[in-house]
Parts: structure tokens; sequence; C-alpha cells
């Protein structure tokens, strides 16, 4: 009885998964709605069933992808295949919100890592050179609309475009891994209603004002700015990719770090809720504010103010 049920909701979940696959491929403009819901059958099914049944489904989702979509289509299925069953084993053995999240969003990342190794292997597809092949023809295209309007940039302001690009391009394993659970945040905030609908119990976050990080963290980012300071890294290198990129992630940590402990201390002085707010406000639109915010979470995490207040 247990296996009839597992197959029949199995067959409903992939007949669903058929229907979006369908929708995305042949209406585009419904891509970006698909997109959210992709990983809701896969999401559903592993927090339901065991692993072994849940690849068991995979497997079946990637065989429909490649009939419907040839090979083009199968990241599809494997992407929100394997992200969906690590989310949804994690809803099923009563995983922490959090603990979810950040599981779900590092095979996300690996898949994308993946379709990059393999797209260089098999279609000599270069990722990071297509980006930036992208982003020079869009400087270029800027540059010649206003040489037709009669325009002439300087040579420092297309200088400074350059340097832009080759930044961009440079960080792009750390707009990868941001854009990766950005994505995930979205999708679990979608879907996970639909599912608790559905009857799956599923967590909650811990309240904001309660987030922290391990001092590993300060730890490393301190490492990266010693490397910084006293090695010459040379420019394009993949050492000096590796320490900006790195350098960024770390200090975007750190800032989450910070507004963390602004949320805390406005919780236990009991101040309104708008303060905090706007501290975030600011905290994206004025650099010094996000300079200030970067540097408590510094203190934070070094000093652990969090305990002294709290003994205090």
């Amino acid at each position: 009885m247990k296996n009839t049920r597992t197959l029949t909701e199995g067959a409903l979940l992939l007949a669903l998964y058929t229907m979006m696959l369908l929708l995305a491929i042949f209406i585009p403009v419904s891509t970006i709605v698909v997109y959210l819901f992709f990983i809701l059958p896969f999401l559903l099914y592993s927090a339901k069933y065991s692993v072994k049944h849940s690849i068991t489904f995979i497997i079946g989702a990637m065989m429909i992808s490649f009939i419907i979509g040839t090979y083009l289509a199968l990241p599809i299925a494997v992407l929100f295949g394997t992200t969906g069953l690590m989310m949804g084993y994690g809803i099923r053995v009563k995983e922490s919100k959090q603990i979810i999240f950040i599981s779900s969003s590092i095979v996300f990342v690996a898949n994308f890592i993946l379709f990059f190794i393999i797209a260089a292997a098999f279609f000599s597809f270069n990722f990071m050179d297509e980006m930036k092949d992208m982003f020079q023809t869009s400087i270029n295209q800027y540059t010649e609309a206003l040489h037709m309007m009669g325009m002439s940039p300087p040579l420092e302001f297309q200088e400074q475009l350059n340097d832009m690009v080759n930044l961009m391009t440079t960080m792009l394993p750390a707009i990868l891994v941001g854009t990766a659970f950005i994505s995930i945040l979205i999708i679990m905030s979608v879907n996970f209603p639909i599912i608790k609908r559905l009857g799956v119990e599923v967590p909650k976050f811990q309240p904001f004002r309660r987030l922290t990080f391990p001092k590993n963290i300060l730890w490393l980012y301190l490492l990266v700015l010693v490397i910084s300071l006293i090695f010459k890294i040379e420019n394009d290198s993949y050492m000096q990719m590796a320490l900006v990129n790195a350098g960024l992630i770390l200090q975007t940590l750190l800032v989450i770090q910070g507004l963390s402990f602004i949320f805390f201390y406005c919780h236990i002085k009991k101040w309104s809720i708008a303060i905090p707010i706007l501290a975030v406000i600011f905290t994206f639109f004025m650099p010094f504010v996000l300079s200030i915010v970067r540097v408590l979470g510094i203190i934070d995490l070094g000093f652990d103010l969090r305990r002294r207040i709290n003994q205090k």
C-alpha cells in the first residue's frame, strides 16, 4: 500500500514537473514565474519519502527533460532536483531552516560550477570569457552611442570603464555565490508556504537578531587583508581573483553580522523596529554607514559584544 502511494504521488508530481517544463519551453515569457516553482515537485517528494526514492524521482525527471527538451533541458532537472532533494531531506530530518538554507545554497552553487566545467570541457564554452566579452560589448556600444551624438568621452573615463569590466569579471564568482543564496532564499519563501498547506511541517527562521557567524570568518578576513597588503599580487591572476572574491564574501558576512547586532541591541533596549530598518536602508545606500556596520560586525565577533551586553 505504501509503495503504491509512493508511486502514485511520484507520478502526479512528475506530471506537474512536465507541465511546468512545457510552459518554460513553449511559452518563454512564463519562464521567470515557473523558475520559482520548478523545485516544488522535488521538494515535496523529498520531504515525504526516502533519499533512494527521491533519487529515482530525479532520474525520472531527467528522462522527461531529455525527451521534451533534449540535453539542453537536463540542467533544469539536475539543478532543481538535487537542490530540492537537499531541501526536502532537511525538512524530513527536522533540521533548522538556517541549515536547510545554507546546505541548499551550497548544492545550488555546486551545480552551477559543475555546469560550467561540463560546458568548458565538452562545448568549449568559457563562462568567464563570455561574460567579459558581454561586458566589453556593452561598453563599446555605449561609447559608440556617445560618438554618434557628437560627444567624445575622455580617455580617463574610457579607462575607468575598462577597469570596471575587469573588476566585474574578477568578481563573477562572488556574484554567482550571492545570486545563488538570494535565489534559494526567494525559492524557500515562495515554496515553503505551499508545502505547509499540503500538510508538510516546515521550520521557521530564527529571529534575525540572533544570527551570528563563527569567529573563523573574522580570522579569514584578517588573513585576506594581510595577504593583500604584504604580497604583490599580479592583476588578472587566479590569486587576485581568489582574494577579491574571498574579501567581498567575507565583508558581506561581516556587514550582515553588524546589522544583526543592531537588531539585537535595539531589541534589548526595546527601541522601535523602525530604527534597525532605517539602519539597513542607510547601509545599502550610504558607503560610510556600510563601513561603520562592517566594523561593528568585526567588533561583535571579535569581542563577543552580545554576551557582554547580556551579562550587564
